[in-house]
């Protein structure tokens, strides 16, 4: 078992009020609305929350139309609370939207422990500074040490020109990530791990609400450190260096992106690595969609079905798919496997015990900001299948692994989420798991 701590701390020390998010009081007859007015942000600039918005001033709304969009707002992650509703008076109706902002800057540290072998852990530290000129800008500054020690530095600005709507972000990373492939580690003769760098600028264009297109362009250098390369590498050395392009499109509706209530998610991405370079020319295909539903106001389901394709004149192995690190299956966390291809589908049922909570409390020299946050928890059902294969071998239903089990879910909102999981593989073998972060 993998216990995986990627930490949020949450201290119920002095008795925390608590009220229900409050609801928007309106009945299925749409209202026009003649102005939309914001209050609350002092950071935050007006057009950042107004652009989530499917609607403007002079439009007609109804209390779903107020209810998807609240939850867009909550989706920035910029606010431990959000509420839409409307005010009357004798010559107009207004859209009022009630904002209390986050927290912005706070240092996340994390714990990874593979195997439960104190050796295989990786610690550090994760600096995140969001919406520091009130425009939902994000700097974030990683380090990482012992089993898989790497450097990153990121910046994202989803807004960098107004017209026509352009993101732009970039990174920078410096790693000595361990090797993932199994049959890497056989041609070499041992375990190893790689000398990597690497460099991204993207560039992204919101066509509108629902729907955005991205271009991106990077410089990759991979390195190593062994006498046994061939068959792992895609030049002809032990050190790989690479342009890489690629295009991408995102379709996405959902209400709360954190954790959806209803919505879809369509992402397509395409990747040619190894322009300038005579001896590296391979691509990667990648496909996710996933769909939520909200039965009853009160279940929500969801699936997701998931494609890696990797093609091209000679993949090396550290460009493959792997199972048992970033992508696992519940029931099977630390088995490994790799291939050039990988299909990933998972359902999931999840049913609040409570939520849409707002806590709030006071602690000696911490900001209010920081001790508040919205709240939730959530039983949870789960299947997940996935199959590994290389692009010449003959696929069926014999190349999937499954495992399912049921779980408690703690949301800590617009921060993060705890997981606690018992998972069972095709053998009824089962596992503890714990995590931070949402499972899709």
């Amino acid at each position: 078992m993998k216990i995986q701590l990627s930490f949020i701390i949450i201290l119920f020390l002095s008795a925390p009020v608590c009220s229900a998010i409050s609801q928007n009081i309106l009945s299925d007859e749409r209202i026009k609305i003649d102005s939309i007015i914001i209050r609350g942000n002092e950071i935050t600039e007006d057009f950042i929350i107004l652009r989530e918005l499917n609607f403007k001033a002079g439009d007609s709304i109804d209390s779903e139309t107020i209810d998807y969009n609240r939850e867009r707002v909550f989706s920035l992650g910029l606010f431990s609370f959000v509420d839409l509703f409307i005010e009357e008076d004798s010559s107009s109706v207004k859209l009022i939207i009630d904002l209390k902002e986050s927290w912005y800057i706070y240092p996340i540290p994390f714990l990874n422990i593979r195997n439960k072998q104190v050796k295989q852990t990786s610690y550090g530290i994760s600096l995140l500074y969001k919406n520091f000129r009130g425009r939902n800008e994000t700097l974030q500054a990683m380090v990482a040490f012992g089993y898989d020690p790497f450097y990153f530095f990121s910046y994202t600005n989803p807004l960098i020109f107004e017209n026509p709507d352009i993101e732009f972000s970039s990174s920078i990373i410096y790693q000595k990530p361990i090797n993932k492939s199994v049959r890497a580690e056989i041609i070499a003769g041992e375990s190893f791990d790689y000398i990597a760098a690497s460099g991204m600028v993207s560039a992204g264009r919101r066509l509108n609400n629902f729907n955005q297109v991205y271009v991106y362009a990077g410089y990759s250098y991979v390195e190593a450190p062994i006498d046994n390369y061939l068959g792992i590498m895609a030049s002809n050395s032990n050190i790989d260096r690479s342009l890489l392009l690629g295009v991408s499109y995102v379709f996405d509706t959902r209400d709360l992106k954190q954790f959806p209530g209803r919505g879809v998610l369509l992402k397509g991405e395409i990747t040619n690595k190894g322009l300038g370079n005579a001896s590296i020319n391979y691509n990667i295909l990648k496909i996710d969609l996933r769909e939520y539903f909200t039965l009853l106001n009160f279940f929500t389901l969801k699936w997701k079905f998931a494609h890696r394709h990797t093609f091209g004149e000679k993949v090396p192995l550290y460009d493959y798919s792997f199972l048992g690190f970033e992508d696992y299956i519940r029931g099977y966390r630390n088995f490994r496997e790799d291939g050039n291809n990988m299909l990933f589908t998972s359902v999931e049922a999840n049913m609040p015990l409570f939520k849409d909570y707002n806590l709030s409390f006071k602690l000696p020299l911490l900001p209010k900001r920081l001790t508040s946050a919205r709240i939730a928890m959530y039983l949870n059902l789960f299947f997940d299948s996935a199959a590994l294969y290389d692009n010449r071998q003959e696929f069926g239903f014999r190349n999937f692994r499954s495992g399912y089990g049921f779980g408690l879910v703690l949301l800590v909102l617009p921060f993060n989420a705890i997981r606690f999981e018992y998972a069972f593989n095709d053998f009824g073998k089962g596992e503890f798991l714990i995590g931070s972060g949402f499972s899709f």
